[in-house]
């Protein structure tokens, strides 16, 4: 009776064990995921503002030219107008661009010239012109009603000689051209606004569909057509993480693992939707393994269980006997050497199973080998070449550092300011700014030499606006010296009184014509590869610091661009 009770025991703790193993694994892998899935959905929002950023200012710096202005102080300068708000339409990557007087009547619009041309259309109705004519900068997504294309609007009020409003300027951005840079990436990416419809996604199927059942409060913002709701499906809790079942739709998983973030300067929520597959896989592999040890150890209570009776048997006889049961024992000695050898080798084994748990997905270049590098440790698990995929996991872990080092100085750099001028490190700004620009730097072999004290150099300034001026002067110096062999700039940090001066010098063609370099529009770049903003909006940085900005050719070749900073009133020495 005890053998068969002893049995029962043994089946019953190694079915805890692989429960317990599976249960360990699959949550894992689902935090593993999720993980992955949070570092993704940060991205791509912060990729989506990037994108419309370099759009918000454009209304505000159109509205300042004398060429928009003349549109509504001169009848005559409308057909003007509208070539030049077409041929920024076509420079900057802009959907249309329209001018509307005060009473939301377009007047010229850079597709005057099209089946769908805004001229003569009102769009008073439309909260972005409302708040532009508020005197602030309107904001707004909709389908438009006449192009019946989605779209992202930027709205600035256009002030008259008597610095009254007089009208709006208004930039259109055409999301199919956002997506289509996007199309094909995985896992499932989608933006939805406050009324839950999906306005923007990497998969088409999604576009325009319904999240919940409330009602739209203003369907004339997608031109009041049906928007229908998504297919019905399952939503399940596991682990503590929300998971969408039978979602059927082309492209999707049967089961994702659903996270969401909001995107408060978009006035949007985030989503992603990751395949879930992998869980499962590994969830049995680690209960597997945690079942094999358990029935190890069992195996080896039992033998030593065994030996102990065996010999005590022994000793009862005689002195003939006892010789025979000596070599006896050292034959199980042996043996029992063997299997505490296989019990160290099964705790390996563990470890190598806690480590394949993690499959990592595309980000960018980093992700892509990730995904190759996990893919091919199933095949060798398969296999059971432990070793090359031990091999696979370490040059994973070293790309997930490496995404994380990018994604954290993105972030940092992506941020709207909103402090105050403050004292900051240049030094500090100076290392940050390289880190930004080392993925390009490194491209196009451009050898970077910085010049001057480490030690900390305090200025007056904001420390991430004073990044994006460097960023744009290094971003331009290894532009310009495209397609030459040496490629090197040089940084350079002195102090000079109470200012301290930045120098940064490339080693290309220098500049074709110094005197207009930080003129809005100027650029020597070919047509859709700048809007020729760059280093007006960096001028205008420095100078909102109380600072200098200079461009000109270095005597030796190159261009020479210096940076002069007030250091705080009270400072002392540099420490």
């Amino acid at each position: 009776m005890r053998p068969v009770w002893l049995l029962g025991f043994v089946i019953a703790s190694m079915s805890l064990l692989f429960a317990g193993g599976y249960w360990v694994g699959y949550r894992v892998t689902l935090t593993q995921i999720a993980e992955r899935g949070e570092a993704a959905l940060t991205l791509v929002s912060e990729r989506l503002t990037l994108q419309l950023e370099r759009y918000r200012y454009l209304p505000s710096v159109l509205a300042g030219d004398p060429a928009v202005q003349s549109i509504l102080q001169d009848p005559g300068s409308i057909a003007p107008g509208n070539s030049f708000l077409q041929r920024i339409a076509d420079t900057s990557g802009a959907s249309d661009i329209y001018v509307m007087d005060r009473t939301g009547l377009t007047i010229a619009a850079s597709n005057w010239n099209l089946d769908r041309s805004f001229v003569g259309q009102n769009y008073a109705w439309r909260p972005y012109f409302q708040r532009a004519m508020d005197g602030g900068l309107g904001y707004y997504h909709a389908v438009g009603r006449v192009s019946d294309q989605r779209g992202f609007y930027f709205a600035h009020p256009i002030l008259g000689p008597d610095r009254q409003i007089a009208g709006v300027i208004t930039v259109k951005v055409d999301l199919d051209r956002i997506e289509g840079q996007w199309r094909g990436d995985q896992p499932n990416l989608f933006f939805s606004d406050q009324n839950g419809v999906i306005f923007l996604s990497n998969r088409p199927s999604l576009v325009l569909r319904k999240m919940n059942e409330v009602p739209i409060a203003d369907p004339a913002r997608y031109s009041n057509r049906v928007i229908a709701p998504l297919p019905e499906f399952t939503k399940a809790q596991s682990a503590g993480f929300e998971l969408w079942r039978g979602l059927q739709l082309q492209d999707f998983p049967f089961e994702g693992l659903f996270l969401t973030s909001p995107v408060p300067t978009l006035d949007m929520n985030a989503h992603i939707l990751i395949n879930t597959d992998a869980a499962p896989t590994q969830a049995l592999i680690l209960g597997g393994l945690a079942s094999a040890l358990g029935g190890l150890i069992w195996a080896i209570a039992g033998f030593a269980m065994q030996r102990r009776a065996a010999y005590a048997t022994q000793l009862k006889i005689e002195e003939r006997a006892r010789n025979q049961l000596e070599d006896k024992v050292e034959e199980r000695t042996a043996a029992l050497n063997q299997v505490q050898a296989q019990l160290v080798q099964a705790g390996k084994l563990t470890a190598l199973g806690e480590m394949s748990a993690g499959i990592s997905h595309e980000l960018n270049q980093p992700l892509a080998a990730i995904q190759s590098l996990a893919d091919n440790a199933d095949i060798l698990l398969d296999r059971g070449e432990i070793g090359q995929v031990q091999g696979n996991v370490s040059k994973i872990s070293k790309l997930a550092e490496r995404m994380g080092r990018i994604i954290r100085n993105l972030r940092s750099f992506a941020r709207n300011e909103a402090e105050e001028i403050s004292d900051v490190d240049l030094c500090e700004v100076l290392q940050d700014a390289l880190g930004i620009v080392h993925g390009k730097l490194d491209a196009t072999g451009t050898k970077v030499t910085v010049r001057g004290d480490t030690r900390p150099v305090i200025v007056r300034g904001g420390k991430v606006r004073l990044q994006q001026v460097i960023v744009n002067l290094l971003s331009n110096a290894v532009d310009a010296m495209d397609g030459q062999h040496d490629k090197r700039i040089d940084l350079s940090l002195q102090e000079r009184g109470g200012q301290v001066r930045l120098t940064v010098r490339d080693y290309g063609p220098g500049l074709a014509n110094p005197k207009r370099i930080f003129d809005p529009f100027y650029t020597t770049k070919t047509v859709g590869e700048g809007l020729g903003l760059g280093l007006s909006i960096s001028y205008g940085i420095v100078q909102s610091f109380g600072g200098q900005i200079h461009g000109d050719n270095h005597p030796d070749g190159g261009a020479l661009f210096t940076i002069d900073l007030s250091r705080p009133e009270e400072g002392g020495p540099l420490s």
